[in-house]
This record gives structure tokens, sequence and C-alpha cells, in this order.
């Protein structure tokens, strides 16, 4: 045991040494430029204690109430940025993209075995070969293919909501999960979708506390990742070892086996995402063809590993939209009658008719921010921005959870308001008013995901 002690008070000594010698570093290529503002900081620990882990997006923007709509903090050498205006991420993220694009490197993901996804590749080459065919197979333009899909899902759910209402969770976490198992792979077993959208559940969990910053400390001292599971405090370890073999299963087993039934020469009546990029790809064996499997793979994965859990807790926002808003029900359930009838269900076609229903999805867009901090973006090198030095490897956040709650752009932004969307008449969507799906609810520059349908 002392052994170990000493093994990690040695690396411990190096890496304050390195730290030091990093912030001169930094201080000399700074040119002279200032931080941009933010709180007092620490010797060697920095902001560490003030970085907030309960709902930090609503910490952050109020600490940006004192320092402004560009923020910066250090946690044990980690410089960070919060960016908490709609012109900073815009900014940042599309007029300097070639800067702002990269993903930080977070140790704790390679314990987890989680770093195979194309959202979470360094910006470049590799991260380009992965994101073309995920783009191309879904978008706004190419999503019409699946609606049978989705047309056959909701008759599943209705039915099911009506048979037990009190189980709603639980049914709308099985349509979407089912819509998305179907899109990615073409899967129709019941029992194979259920396990599936249980392990894009855990997943997404254990993302969603991995890149919080001052979660893992491994993510500021890279060196305790070789602390052994056993080591009094390491019981994270064990955590991810767990994770790191839902991993495995999300990135093969279901890619496999579509592999498998085309072989065998079964296919869903629906198209798929797995079985278009095989049919596309040469015959095995050919030198490519483990390079296109490995892109096709992780396309396949990443797809219904980050839509799962997030379509479904927006769904359930919706459901809670809807009960405490009986007025907002009652007007989209008017519209819809007006349009459809009581002689079938309304379809992705009749949209254009149904203007009151799409800006109840925007506003809960808006309303709702599936993921408050988006994915963290990091400086790929030193950089000046606004009289600002900003060093290479500072992690640059957009509070989306502010940008989309500006009173400033959205009046009475707390309120669930539909008709913000709408023109004066309510006939139609109002282009002038921001588009949250086009203000952080999807990513910000070349990492803005094209899924959605208007």
């Amino acid at each position: 045991m002392s052994g170990v002690r000493q093994v990690i008070t040695g690396f411990s000594l190096l890496w304050a040494v390195a730290f030091i010698v990093q912030r001169l570093r930094k201080n000399a290529r700074s040119r002279g430029l200032r931080l941009p503002p933010g709180p007092k900081r620490l010797p060697v620990i920095g902001n560490l204690l003030d970085l907030p882990q309960e709902q930090p997006w609503e910490e952050y923007h109020r600490m940006s109430q004192q320092y402004g709509d560009i923020m910066y903090l250090e946690a044990l050498g980690q410089p960070i940025v919060v960016l908490d205006s709609l012109s900073r991420a815009t900014d940042l993220y599309d007029k300097r993209g070639a800067t702002y694009s990269d993903r930080p490197y977070l140790p704790i993901l390679d314990i987890m075995e989680m770093n195979w996804s194309f959202g979470l590749m360094p910006y470049g080459t590799k991260w380009r070969q992965h994101r073309r065919p995920f783009h191309q197979l879904v978008n706004s333009n190419a999503l019409p293919k699946f609606y049978p899909v989705f047309n056959e899902e909701i008759v599943v759910l209705l039915r099911k909501l009506h048979q037990s209402p009190d189980d709603f969770l639980r049914h709308i976490q099985f349509f979407f999960g089912a819509n998305i198992m179907r899109l990615s792979y073409g899967f129709d077993d019941v029992e194979t979708n259920v396990s599936l959208i249980h392990d894009a559940e855990i997943l997404m969990q254990a993302f969603s506390e991995a890149a919080l910053p001052g979660r893992y400390l491994v993510n500021n001292l890279p060196f305790l990742k070789y602390v052994p599971a056993w080591f009094p405090g390491a019981g994270w370890k064990k955590k991810c070892q767990y994770i790191a073999s839902v991993n495995k299963r999300t990135l093969y087993d279901s890619f496999e086996s579509v592999k498998e039934s085309l072989r065998k020469g079964r296919r869903s009546a629906h198209p798929s995402m797995a079985v278009s990029l095989l049919d596309e790809m040469p015959e095995e064996n050919t030198p490519e063809r483990e390079e296109l499997e490995s892109i096709a793979r992780i396309s396949c994965a990443s797809g219904y590993a980050a839509g799962a859990d997030t379509t479904v807790s927006s769904a359930a926002a919706l459901f809670l939209v809807l009960a405490t808003h009986p007025d907002v029900q009652k007007k989209a359930q008017a519209e819809i009658d007006s349009v459809v009838g009581g002689s079938r269900l309304p379809l992705m076609s009749d949209r254009e008719n149904l203007p009151y229903l799409c800006a109840v999805i925007k506003e809960l867009g808006r309303w709702y921010t599936v993921v408050p901090l988006g994915l963290p973006h990091v400086a790929a090198e030193d950089s000046e921005y606004e009289g600002y030095f900003i060093p290479k490897g500072t992690l640059v956040m957009a509070n989306t959870w502010a940008i989309l709650h500006d009173p400033e752009v959205y009046p009475d932004p707390m309120t669930f308001k539909p008709e913000r969307f709408l023109t004066a008449d309510g006939k139609s969507l109002d282009p002038k008013v921001q588009d949250p799906y086009f203000s952080g609810a999807f990513g910000y520059g070349c990492r803005y995901v094209d899924l959605s349908t208007g």
C-alpha cells in the first residue's frame, strides 16, 4: 500500500511542476493579452471549488450575470470558458470554427471505452469520414423514407397508452427507442429493442457525468487512471469498468447481428442505416472493407446511443407541458381535428397546415433544453478574441439553457408560450423569431446535427 502511495505522490509532484511550467509558458505566449473575466482563482486548484455539479447551467448563468457572457475559470490547470449568449457562441463556433470545433480529451472516456463515438472525435479527417455516412442517411431530407416505421410505431404507442395510461413514461421510452433501433439496425424484435434502449440510457447518463467539469478528478489528473480499482477511494473505477462492458455491447453486438441476418438472407421490411451502409460496401475480405465496416458500426451506434435518451426526455417534457397547460393541449387538439377530422391520424405531410402544433414543438425545444451545456468544444490553438487570450486546450462550453432563456430574445422565458413563434394572426410560423433548433438545441458550428424536421 505504501508503494502505491509513493507512486501517486511522485506523480502528483511531477504534475505540479508541469502545471507551473505550463502556466509560465501560457503567460509568455499571451502577448500581454488578458484572460476573460471570471471568479478569483486559488493557488494550484484554481476554481475547482467553484465548479457547480447540480444544475450547473443555472449556476453558470448566475455567475455570468457578474462576470459577463464570456467567463473564464480554471480547475487544476485546465482552462474553461463559458459562453452565455448566442452571439459569443456564433463568434467562436461558427466564425472561428477551425479553432473551436475540436473535442477535449477526457481520460475518463478512455477508461469507459466510450471514445469511439464520432461526436467525441477530434475535429479533422477521421471525424469527417465518420460523420458523412451518418448525415447522408439521417437528416431532414432523408427522414421521409423512415416515415412508414414511425407510422407503425405510433399505432403501437397509442394502443399501449389506451390500455395502461399510468405507464406512459415506459410507453414513450419504448416508442422512441424502438423507432431509433429500427432506424439504426432494422430490429423489429421487442425484447431486443428494450435491451438496447436500456443500454443507451446507461451510456448517456455516464457521458453526461463524464463531460461535466470537476465530476471526475482523473480528467484533471490523468495519472489517476493507473490507480487500481481496489485502491481506497477508487470505486469510480469499478463503475467505469461496467460502462466499458456496455459500450462494447453497443458498438459490436447489434451491428454483427445485422451482418449475420444479411448472410442468411433475412432483411427488415423497412430500410435501416446498417443495411444501407452494408449494401454499399465491397465484398468481404477486400482491403478497404474493415475500415468501412468500422465507420458504419460507429455511425449506427452513435445514432442510437445519443438519440434513444434525448428524444425520450423531450417527450416526457411534452407530456408534462400538456398536463400542466390544458389550454395548449386544447388548442393543439382543435387544430389537429380541423385538419384531419376524426377519420385518421395526422401525418408528417400535414405539418404545413398545423402551425400551432409546430410552434408547440419549437417552444418545447426552447423551454426544455435537453443538453443544457451542450457538448464541450476545445481550443485547438492559442487564440485572441476581442482582446482576450484563450489558451490552447481551453474547454469552451456554450450555456444553451441560458441562450434559449434569454429574456431579450424570448420575453417571459420561463413560461411555456408557443404563440411566441407565430405571426400576429396565428396562421403561420414567424421567421423573425429565433429558432431554437438552429440556436444551440442541436449543437453549434461544424458540430451542428441536422436532425430537425422544420
